[in-house]
């Protein structure tokens, strides 16, 4: 079966963490780096070189979160595999290798989902918000700073026509152009669930962005985990104007 083969350049994201789970990839020129995001920036898992396999949970839990970004360090060349390609290699094999196969990937299935059970606790542990504090991070958006207490969450975040008296229909109510407006009448929520504080679209017509994840109606989620530190949030796709700055400590 041929593979299909991909080449990516220096520092060019290869997926990012959050993303819909598609490939695996196996490196056959060059170098990878594997990321994972924490409240100051990257931090850099792992260094992958020729004939590292990498993204292989897509194999057999395709369109599942990928847990992590992968970027070039270099020039790099990769075979990558779909979970149908790989199905159907499997599927090639005598019989008795196929069982082989079935229970080595449970048991990597269920080994990945106890390491991920054990860092989703640990990071929830290291990120204990008490208080978060709203500015804005654009020309557009005009307000005091707002710091909000972790005990009287939810908080309400939506928009209303800029040349309309402002209305109290949110916590946060901000102007925007329009029609149509890119900040929904009801866009977001700042929430606390069992699991950490999160950010969640309330079914905006043009999503949320939060540190360069979108999340809402019809990307991978509806909600993401704010962090420690300083979050980036546009409120809208990626050509919106509108951006916020969540600061939590």
């Amino acid at each position: 079966m041929l593979m299909n083969t991909k080449t990516f350049h220096e520092k060019e994201i290869i997926f990012r963490e959050g993303d819909a789970g598609d490939y695996a990839y196996i490196i056959t020129s060059g170098a990878v780096e594997i990321l994972k995001h924490a409240q100051h920036g990257e931090v850099q898992l792992a260094v992958l070189e020729t004939g590292a396999v990498f993204g292989e949970m897509a194999l057999f839990e395709p369109r599942n979160m990928r847990s992590a970004t992968a970027r070039a360090l270099n020039k790099v060349e990769v075979d990558a595999i779909s979970d149908a390609q790989f199905k159907e290699m499997i599927n090639a094999c005598p019989a008795q290798l196929q069982m082989v196969f079935t229970n080595i990937l449970n048991r990597l299935r269920d080994t990945n989902a106890r390491l991920a059970a054990k860092e989703r606790a640990t990071v929830i542990l290291d990120q204990a918000i008490d208080s978060i504090t709203i500015t804005s991070a654009c020309e557009k958006l005009s307000f005091t700073p707002i710091e909000i207490k972790s005990g009287t969450l939810p908080y309400f975040i939506g928009g209303y026509p800029e040349k309309e008296e402002k209305p109290k229909l949110n916590n946060l109510d901000l102007p925007s152009e329009g029609p149509p407006m890119m900040i929904s009448q009801k866009h977001c929520a700042i929430e606390r669930h069992a699991d950490g504080i999160y950010l969640v679209d309330q079914g905006s017509r043009f999503c949320t962005i939060l540190n360069g994840k979108p999340i809402g109606r019809g990307k991978v989620s509806e909600k993401a985990p704010l962090l420690l530190g300083e979050n980036k949030i546009t409120l809208g796709d990626h050509t919106s104007p509108y951006k916020l700055i969540m600061t939590c400590e």
